[in-house]
């Protein structure tokens, strides 16, 4: 027994006195790794801290009331806890995990702040000594991240009068070449330069992109790059808001699967409710009678990429209070690189739509009537019979669904040159023209 107490007594000093001579050699390299980082970061920046504590077991330290500055950006945080760090300067650093708690980011014209960073699995840029020094630290597109999880994120930018919050992100896999994946809950953006909006999001899901990589393009070439791959886009909750309600869409899917030629996009939207623009009084659901539009779309597409092209096949929009509307369509002169450019720039090749009236055609008569100031009845009478006398079979066709509403209305358009989308609408409202119809290579039917 006395030798058993023995050998516990001294086990007990090996341990104290061990742990003892770790700690002094963890508060050491602790010193020692950041006086390298206060040398790396150079003279332009400071590094300082309150308390710091090396974390033994967890090859890292605890530091509280940290503070970064450079001539472009202050960073403080009330903690920082970091955990299995390997590598250094010259080769490369690991930092296996990154805790920042109460975050505070300062730069010129916007400002910054997060209750809780998380970073997992954080490799900085082999870049030497040099790595914070010239001519900036190191940019988002370099370095490489398992996962980042934040809370509670306040981004204002006072020039532009935006304000942006988001409850809780997590991004996973971020690096060039990697397939990364992004979850947000909650995010609300606030413009207040008139007219003020204000942009809701209760949850936002997207799988697939090289982030890394689209964020190297940017910041290269200002355009993102077309990557191969399968992605998908999930949001849910989405509202738009100026003075009044503008949009809200329950539910909105897109996968994409794009290859070296082609992109193939499916899009759903559910839920979706749309208002008019101010002024609502001189908008066209208005005129026509209608306070919102409401109704679900879907859509697949192809995108040809050499050849500029796109195949509607189908564009569905169904609006249960209006009616049913199916459209294919060839297009051409897409910019696919640049999809915002796309109204500007797309052609119709060719289209054929089908709709099916709830109630579209008499709110439509209606609001003609009204616009010439005449009763409803006695013009729905008239705009019938001059259609029904038409020597233009496709004006006849129009004639006929006008008096039964209720059967299913063909638009074929077969230019013999392509079209602009923008000049589409004007087009149409002209189609009783014969060289308009011409023109449109029209074609109406009741099949």
């Amino acid at each position: 027994m006395k030798k058993l107490t023995s050998a516990l007594i001294l086990l007990l000093i090996i341990l104290v006195v061990g742990g003892l001579g770790l700690r002094h050699l963890a508060q050491s390299q602790m010193e020692s790794a950041i006086a390298d980082l206060r040398a790396a970061i150079g003279p332009g920046a400071s590094f300082t801290y309150a308390t710091a504590a090396p974390r033994i077991l967890a090859r890292g330290a605890r530091l509280t009331a940290v503070t970064y500055r450079n001539p472009a950006l202050s960073l403080t945080a009330s903690e920082a806890i970091v955990g299995r760090v390997t590598g250094n300067t010259i080769d490369g650093q690991h930092i296996g995990t990154l805790t920042l708690r109460q975050v505070q980011i300062m730069e010129p014209g916007a400002t910054a702040s997060v209750a809780s960073l998380v970073l997992k699995g954080l490799v900085l840029p082999n870049t030497g000594p040099d790595l914070f020094r010239a001519p900036t630290p190191p940019r988002l597109d370099s370095l490489t991240l398992d996962s980042a999880q934040l809370t509670d994120l306040h981004v204002a930018v006072p020039a532009g009068q935006t304000d942006l919050t988001v409850a809780h992100a997590t991004i996973r896999d971020y690096g060039l070449g990697r397939t990364s994946h992004l979850d947000v809950d909650t995010l609300a953006v606030q413009i207040r330069l008139t007219p003020t909006r204000r942009i809701g999001i209760g949850h936002l899901r997207i799988d697939g992109p090289d982030f890394a990589g689209q964020i190297a393009s940017l910041l290269q070439s200002g355009h993102l790059i077309h990557t191969v791959g399968r992605r998908r886009f999930d949001v849910s909750a989405l509202t738009i808001d100026t003075a009044s309600p503008l949009l809200r869409v329950g539910h909105l899917e897109a996968e994409q699967e794009a290859s070296a030629s082609q992109d193939e996009l499916e899009t759903t939207i559910t839920d979706l409710t749309a208002w008019p623009t101010p002024p609502q009084d001189q908008s066209l659901l208005r005129v026509i009678g209608y306070d919102h539009f409401a109704g679900r779309i879907h859509a697949v597409s192809t995108i040809q990429r050499q050849a500029g092209t796109m195949t509607l096949h189908p564009l569905d929009i169904d609006a249960p209070e209006m009616g049913h509307m199916t459209i294919l369509a060839d297009l051409d002169q897409i910019p696919v690189d640049d999809p915002a450019n796309m109204p500007e720039t797309a052609r119709i090749v060719s289209a054929t739509i089908d709709w099916q009236d709830r109630s579209l055609a008499g709110h439509v008569l209606d609001g003609l009537a009204r616009a010439r100031q005449v009763d409803a009845e006695p013009y729905r009478q008239q705009v019938q019979a001059a259609l029904a006398t038409s020597p233009d079979p496709s004006m006849q066709a129009l004639g006929h669904f006008l008096a039964q509403p209720d059967q299913r209305l063909r638009v074929m358009l077969r230019p013999p040159r392509p079209i602009s989308v923008l000049m589409l609408g004007v087009a149409l409202s002209m189609a009783g023209d014969p060289s308009t119809a011409g023109m449109l290579g029209l074609s109406i039917s009741t099949p």
